[in-house]
């Protein structure tokens, strides 16, 4: 997902020994500092923004959440008579 084109810069400043200590960990992996900067925190954003788009179920939940999804809407009483009234924006 990276991008082709690089134009935006990112700034931040680390203490010592956390910089010497991504300083060893990008050389491990034989990268630059920034190279290794910018793909573990993409990997960490991925990883933060799936959690709030996509769930695993068990197979005895997955059904059960798709029979929920499946079965026939059940009416609420107080929902019918809130959305019977005008909005306050009607009025």
């Amino acid at each position: 997902m990276g991008s082709s084109s690089k134009s935006e810069r990112l700034a931040i400043r680390v203490a010592a020994a956390d910089k010497m200590k991504l300083a060893r960990a990008a050389a491990a992996q034989r990268r630059s500092v920034s190279e290794f900067v910018l793909a573990s925190s993409r990997e960490a954003a991925e990883q933060v923004l799936g959690e709030q788009t996509r769930f695993r179920l068990s197979p005895a939940r997955y059904r059960a959440f798709v029979a929920a999804l499946d079965a026939p809407a059940r009416e609420v009483p107080a929902l019918r008579r809130l959305f019977s009234r005008r909005s306050v924006l009607e009025r």
